[in-house]
């Protein structure tokens, strides 16, 4: 256990209910939260240092390190409502609003603080959401445009009356937007690497899931090609997955058959609808007495098109057994009704020998 288990724990604490059921929704949360939280206080911790080093704030100051309260209410608003463009909403307006205010204070559109706005909507980049960063960036043109405008006018204040009082702002400022830049790009790539992690993850799973099978499953993309087979098509047709991919499971059915399997998946493909099909397949290095062919059933079923191209999923299940005992119920059936035949022509033969026999006698 870290020094900082407690730390994350609470963090993980304030992830609304909501965002807890998705694992990368959740994710998502704690990066929003863990960054403002811990940064907002542990600036705000760091207050007295700044009073002991600079002597008595100005009030530019004072709502600077007031504002550091606005990302711990924006958390707080997150973790209670689970709305998490909103609150990336409201995080760009407060920073660019903030960041506009101390320029006009320390200058204009040349002041040292202006270069938060170009934080923002690297900051909303985070959200994943298209709306939150055009509206990001809706806030930073209009803060910069009412910057140019206020400079243009004069009606900022000059830059000599505030760099010698504002000075040290002006480090701090600068090197705050540096750190906080690079906080931005390791919540990025701590991002990327839960979404892979996660991605792996859920493939392992899928995987796992395929290998348990019997029954084998193929993805189709145009003209019936193959794209995938699960693990259970080496069982089923005695060749590598390799071997199957693109025509390889098409020069395996039988030839009489192709027109039929062919059939189901254009018309998956085509028709949007479910087909079940079945045919023979060569299944190589089988040694039963059945032409080295074993039947099989194929349900396909389409998916959704991806880039204007439809794709088909099916399962293919043996069926080579229930072949067998059908064509022995169809054989027995069938001597069973020649047997009931034979016997009818023999009951109708003796009838007639006997009738026959009856008209001599009466003739004689």
């Amino acid at each position: 256990m870290s020094l900082l288990t407690p730390v994350w724990n609470y963090v993980d604490a304030l992830v609304h209910p909501s965002a807890k059921q998705d694992a990368w929704m959740a994710a998502r949360h704690r990066a929003f939260i863990a960054p403002r939280l811990l940064g907002s206080c542990a600036a705000l911790a760091g207050f007295p240092l700044y009073i002991a080093v600079g002597g008595l704030p100005s009030l530019l100051e004072l709502g600077v390190f007031g504002w550091l309260l606005a990302p711990i209410l924006i958390t707080y608003f997150l973790s209670r409502t689970g709305r998490y463009e909103a609150a990336y909403m409201l995080s760009s307006l407060s920073l660019a609003g903030m960041a506009g205010l101390v320029a006009w204070c320390t200058g204009g559109i040349g002041s040292f603080a202006a270069v938060w706005l170009v934080v923002v909507p690297l900051e909303a980049g985070l959200s994943g959401s298209r709306r939150v960063v055009a509206l990001a960036s809706g806030f930073v043109l209009v803060v910069a445009g009412m910057l140019w405008n206020l400079s243009a006018l004069g009606l900022q204040l000059p830059a000599s009356a505030t760099a010698g009082k504002h000075g040290l702002a002006a480090v701090l400022g600068i090197i705050s937007a540096a750190l906080y830049a690079t906080g931005l790009a390791f919540v990025t790539e701590q991002l990327l690497r839960t979404s892979a992690g996660l991605l792996n993850a859920e493939e392992g799973r899928y995987r796992l899931l395929a290998r348990s099978m019997t029954d084998v499953i193929t993805r189709h993309g145009r003209n019936g090609l193959v794209l995938f087979v699960s693990p259970a098509g080496e069982r089923l047709f005695g060749v590598p997955q390799s071997e199957l991919i693109g025509h390889g499971l098409f020069d395996r059915v039988h030839v009489l058959d192709r027109p039929a399997y062919l059939t189901a998946l254009a018309d998956a493909t085509v028709l949007g609808e479910d087909r079940s099909v079945e045919f023979r397949i060569r299944r190589d290095g089988d040694t039963k007495a059945h032409g080295y062919f074993a039947w099989v059933e194929m349900r396909c079923r389409p998916l959704e098109p991806v880039a204007d191209e439809r794709e088909v999923v099916a399962v293919l299940r043996e069926m080579t057994e229930r072949k067998v005992q059908e064509r022995e119920v169809e054989r027995k059936k069938s001597e069973c009704i020649n047997n009931n035949n034979a016997k009818s022509r023999f009951v109708a033969t003796t009838r007639e020998a006997a009738l026959a026999k009856r008209q001599v006698k009466k003739s004689a």
